[in-house]
C-alpha cells in the first residue's frame, strides 16, 4: 500500500512539472505544446497532477489510414513517403482541430483522433465533420499530386464511453507518458478503418443514428470484425457536406429501417 501511495504521489509531482513546462515560453515549453496532444495540456492545466489519471468519458473516435501505403513505400523513396504523409497528415490535424478534436497518435500510415466535447452528440457530429473535411483534403491534395498517382484515406468512427488520459511507463530508464482512449470505442473505429476500401467512411448504425439529422448512409449489414465478439452492423457514410451548427444534412439514404 505504500509503495501505492508513493507511486500515486511521483505521478501527481510529474503533472506539476508537465504544467510548468508546458505554460513556459522557453523552448522546452514550445517543444511540448508540439508534441503533447492540446487536449492533454488542457487536462494538465485544470486538474494539475490528478489530470494524469484516466476518467471515463463519452468520446467520438476517428481512425484514418492511408490504403496501400506499403506498395507506396515501395514506389516512392523513403523521403518522399515522409513527405507525402507530413503534407497529407497536416491538413488532417487542421481538419481535426477546427472542429475541436485532436490528434493523440499518429501510428505510420495512419492516425487516431478523439473528439471530448460535452455531449456524446455533440462528439459524433464533429468527428464526423472532421472525416468529410479530411476526404475533401484528400481530393485537394490529390490534384496537386496528378502526375504521381492519388491518395486513398480510408475512415473508421465509433463513439461511447471510453478511458481517456494520460498512461505513464515508469521503469528503470526513465519514463514516457502517453495521451490517448482505452476500450472497445477505439478498437471498433480501428476495425471499421480496417475494413473500409477506396475512400470509404464507415460507422456503426448506433453512431450514425446519434446524428440529428442524419447524413446519406448505406447499411452494410453486420459484419465481423476482426477481434470483435459480435457482429457489427456497419454503415457506411456516403459523399455530402458537413454537419456544421445549424445547417442541414442531406436527406437519409437507405436507412435499413
Amino acid at each position: 500500500m505504500r509503495d501505492e501511495i508513493e507511486q500515486a504521489r511521483a505521478v501527481w509531482q510529474r503533472g506539476r512539472e508537465v504544467v510548468a513546462v508546458g505554460r513556459s515560453r522557453s523552448a522546452g515549453g514550445l517543444l511540448l505544446r508540439a508534441l503533447v496532444p492540446r487536449t492533454a495540456l488542457a487536462l494538465l492545466r485544470k486538474r494539475g497532477g490528478d489530470g494524469v489519471r484516466r476518467r471515463a468519458r463519452d468520446v467520438a473516435a476517428l481512425f484514418a489510414d492511408i490504403e496501400g501505403c506499403t506498395r507506396l513505400c515501395e514506389d516512392l523513396p523513403a523521403r518522399d513517403m515522409e513527405g507525402v504523409i507530413e503534407s497529407y497528415f497536416s491538413a488532417y490535424l487542421d481538419a481535426v482541430r477546427s472542429v475541436g478534436g485532436e490528434v493523440t497518435e499518429i501510428m505510420g500510415d495512419g492516425l487516431l483522433a478523439l473528439f471530448e466535447g460535452p455531449g456524446l452528440g455533440e462528439n459524433v457530429r464533429a468527428a464526423f465533420d472532421a472525416a468529410v473535411e479530411i476526404q475533401a483534403q484528400t481530393r485537394t491534395l490529390n490534384r496537386r499530386r496528378r502526375a504521381r498517382g492519388p491518395i486513398t484515406v480510408n475512415i473508421g468512427l465509433n463513439a461511447g464511453r471510453a478511458l481517456v488520459g494520460l498512461t505513464c511507463l515508469r521503469g528503470r530508464s526513465g519514463e514516457r507518458c502517453v495521451y490517448g482512449a482505452r476500450g472497445p470505442v477505439t478498437n471498433v473505429a480501428a476495425r471499421l478503418c480496417e475494413l473500409a476500401r477506396g475512400g470509404q467512411i464507415l460507422t456503426t448504425r448506433a453512431v450514425a443514428d446519434l446524428l440529428p439529422t442524419g447524413p446519406r448512409v448505406r447499411g452494410l449489414g453486420p459484419q465481423s470484425l476482426r477481434n470483435v465478439g459480435r457482429p457489427v452492423e456497419v454503415v457506411e457514410v456516403l459523399p455530402g457536406r458537413a454537419l456544421r451548427p445549424g445547417a442541414s444534412a442531406l436527406p437519409g439514404v437507405d436507412r435499413g429501417r
